[in-house]
């Protein structure tokens, strides 16, 4: 049976195989041409698009139309409904705009009109911020979400500058992370060994990963019999706007890359596949579900991945009992970083293992641990120009 072509006015939903999300579209009226207007919403799933097509109608019945002359606090959730999700931005990334937006920044100046913005109320929202206890970086990423929401309004033609990006930054105190001690990072593998996380605690600790990325890889991404057993970062597990679970991508394009693998690691992940085979034969047809095609790396006894959340609270309590404090898996992937550095890893080397979009990025986290590579620099100078004095 064909399908039911929507009527005028009821908009168009399509999948878009390309970015594997629905798509739906609304003609909003026609420009001075007679050309149509168009606008386009998307989602993870075919119902979340279609609660957004019907947002789009809701707002056309109620004449709200998206120009120079519209409130802020109309923009911006035209902005996170419309244009956010056309990007590569990741579930959770829009949840924490849309919470800065309808915590920070509407309650202070959405109310105001898109062309009457200014410097000064920019600064209202982070001087409120401030007032109410939020930390700097907190204000920095507020501040940011503005001038990336506003970008858009100046590209549009709606206003003609980014009073955001004209705003000073926030200025904020470095904070460095902790990191565990080799005896600290030993005793963990060896407690973790004994317990169903072995495997993502030490992807996480021996090679940087991220949770999402251990959490979402596929037993296609190894190569454990080649001559130098490998690994690829192709993807990570995250939760979609409903926190149902699903592949993404790798966060950027930097975090798509291939690691050599330890050979302790290489023996776990050959456990783990021996062990994963064991389960699915016990359990029978229907392990994994859904899942199954994809052939994730890690997964509980019937075949499901693991929630993140799960994760954290299981790394939380391994290092709590072990008496170092409660540790995440953030800080896992900090610590293999700081392990590298100390075993005199070069900086572009462990740059690339963390999928760090620049080194810059890495020497502005890591920098304090490069110290004794500056003292071999100054020394190597000193023996190469000053020979004579305090030489060997």
């Amino acid at each position: 049976m064909a399908k039911k072509k929507r009527s005028n006015g009821e908009g168009s939903l399509t999948y878009r195989k390309d970015r594997d999300r629905y798509e739906a579209r609304l003609t909003t009226g026609r420009d001075a041409a007679g050309r149509p207007t168009r606008r386009t919403v998307t989602g993870k799933t075919r119902q979340i698009a279609l609660e957004r097509l019907g947002e789009l109608k809701r707002q056309q019945s109620a004449g709200v139309t998206i120009g120079a002359n519209a409130t802020l606090e109309q923009f911006l959730n035209s902005w996170l409904t419309d244009v956010l999700p056309l990007g590569d931005t990741t579930a959770g990334t829009r949840a924490s705009y849309e919470s800065n937006v309808r915590l920070h920044i509407v309650p202070v100046i959405g109310h105001v009109r898109l062309d009457k913005l200014t410097t000064a109320h920019v600064r209202q929202v982070l001087s409120k911020m401030q007032t109410n206890g939020s930390a700097p970086n907190s204000q920095r990423i507020a501040r940011a979400v503005l001038r990336r929401a506003l970008d858009t309004a100046v590209r549009d033609e709606l206003v003609m500058r980014n009073v955001a990006a004209a705003t000073d930054g926030v200025r904020l105190t470095k904070k460095e992370g902790r990191t565990l001690t080799p005896e600290q990072a030993r005793t963990l593998l060896s407690t973790a060994s004994n317990t169903e996380w072995d495997v993502p605690v030490a992807l996480m600790l021996s090679l940087g990963l991220r949770r999402g990325e251990a959490l979402g890889l596929a037993w296609s991404d190894l190569d454990l019999d080649g001559e130098r057993p490998a690994l690829t970062v192709r993807h990570s597990l995250k939760p979609d706007e409903r926190g149902a679970l699903h592949l993404g991508n790798a966060k950027t394009s930097g975090s798509r890359r291939t690691l050599h693998l330890p050979a302790a690691m290489v023996e776990k992940l050959r456990a783990q596949r021996a062990r994963q085979a064991s389960e699915q034969l016990a359990f029978g047809p229907g392990w994994g579900g859904k899942w199954q095609k994809i052939g994730l790396v890690l997964t509980n006894s019937v075949g499901s991945p693991y929630d993140p959340g799960r994760l954290l609270r299981a790394v939380k309590k391994l290092t709590g009992d072990l008496g170092f404090g409660e540790w995440t898996p953030h800080e896992l992937r900090h610590s293999a970083a700081s392990l590298m550095l100390a075993g005199n890893v070069p900086l572009k080397t462990v740059s690339d293992t963390l999928g760090h979009a620049s080194i810059r990025l890495t020497a502005d986290v890591y920098g304090h641990l490069m110290a004794p590579a500056r003292d071999d620099a100054a020394d190597a100078m000193s023996r190469l120009l000053w020979p004579a004095v305090g030489g060997d």
